[in-house]
């Protein structure tokens, strides 16, 4: 059980990351590559 725990830990922090770098990326310039 623990390291399921850590592992849904893990992959909790993981997506949290993920969206707090692309979101703000996303809304601030949302054509960003093609500029």
């Amino acid at each position: 059980m623990t390291i399921a725990f850590q592992l849904a830990v893990f992959a909790l922090i993981a997506t949290s990351s993920i969206l707090l770098i692309s979101v703000p990326v996303v809304f601030a310039s949302p054509d960003g590559c093609s500029s």
